[in-house]
């Protein structure tokens, strides 16, 4: 009976938490979310392929630190050396993937982040749920207790941030012009996991060394380290609408879309109030169409954007040229009318849509 209780508990004390801060995650990259399926396999590339490749490179690389038997110096390689670099390198591996094979996908610093954090969440689902098991069958319920409030309560994070390092060092160089950048900034970013991740494990390796002081540094270099990728997004996110309400406007003027339009698209407010009145007015349908519809301009804006930064060429062109033709084919599905009548037709028709005033 304990072990089915024991199991049901541990799920929910690592699924529920997990939940809760991809939904906070999900929520700050509100102009342009990463697609749901995509979000999943990083996820799951945590939780599985991950654990599973870090812990055949860690019995390697911890055969040499076991040959000097127990000890400071084989504790210090088996938790600040081995486990940083092996498991900051495997999921770091989904994040890289997404960035070369998933391109379109990875827009700048904030969607790094969230792929980073997505990896994270699922390799620290798999890691503490083998952990509350673990302290359940060898000590009892007491122990289990102190590792959940631990694991969950105060490093629930922690591989969401190392990864998230490596994740935003992406987003940077995907806007960077400069080969040098492209290259070095990514590694700074794995070394920058990879440091974060050894001073969480050596606080705890010196603990008893230095009466968990330690530890308490770990810790806050822990949080300090969340608190400043959230502002990152933060300003990130500032930084998208910035790019929208820039790159938008010229569609205004080649009659793409209306000035309502522009406008509502151009804050997220806007957006929700919009796709809440479609839905509680004329239905899903609808709510999915202004939902595609802001998807798409959004889009537009960061591929133009990117094209103006980076200057990546033909495709960029191309692409960007798709998008305002997918946009066309929309607007005619939602019977928009024309965008250039600015002041009649269409913008009458979106007020008595939305009820805007």
């Amino acid at each position: 009976m304990d072990i089915i209780l024991g199991l049901i508990l541990s799920l929910l004390a690592t699924a529920i938490p997990a939940l809760a801060y991809i939904a906070i995650i999900w929520w700050l990259d509100r102009y342009e979310r990463e697609p749901l399926w995509l979000l999943t396999v990083t996820f799951l590339w945590g939780a599985v392929p991950a654990i599973i490749l870090a812990l055949i490179a860690q019995i390697v690389l911890d055969y040499p630190f076991e040959l000097l038997g127990p000890g400071l110096v084989s504790s210090v390689g088996t938790y600040g050396i081995t486990p940083p670099l092996t498991e900051e390198t495997v999921k770091a591996l989904a994040v890289l993937g997404i960035f070369l094979l998933y391109r379109r996908e990875f827009d700048n610093v904030l969607d790094g982040i969230v792929y980073g954090a997505l990896v994270g969440f699922g390799f620290s689902v798999t890691e503490d749920l083998f952990a509350f098991l673990g302290a359940l069958f060898t000590e009892g319920w007491g122990s289990w207790g102190m590792t959940v409030l631990l694991r969950v309560g105060l490093y629930a994070l922690n591989h969401s941030f190392f990864t998230a390092c490596t994740g935003a060092a992406l987003g940077y160089a995907r806007l960077s012009r400069e080969t040098w950048k492209k290259v070095l900034v990514p590694l700074l970013g794995l070394g920058a996991a990879m440091v974060f991740h050894s001073l969480h494990n050596l606080g705890a390796v010196f603990a008893g060394q230095t009466a968990c002081l330690s530890l308490v540094f770990a810790t806050l270099v822990d949080w300090g380290g969340v608190l400043v990728l959230l502002l990152i997004m933060l300003l990130t996110t500032r930084q998208e609408r910035l790019w929208i309400v820039a790159q938008l406007q010229e569609e205004v003027g080649n009659g793409l879309i209306s000035a309502t339009e522009y406008t509502l698209a151009s804050t997220y407010l806007e957006r929700f109030k919009t796709r809440w009145r479609a839905l509680t007015q004329e239905g899903w349908q609808r709510w999915r169409q202004w939902g595609r519809f802001f998807n798409l301009v959004t889009e537009l804006a960061f591929k133009k954007h990117q094209l103006q930064a980076v200057g990546e060429g033909a495709q960029t062109v191309q692409l960007i040229e798709q998008l305002r033709q997918q946009i066309r084919d929309l607007r005619i599905q939602m019977g928009l009318g024309s965008a250039r009548s600015v002041a009649s037709s269409s913008d009458s028709h979106l007020e008595g849509d939305c009820h805007l005033t």
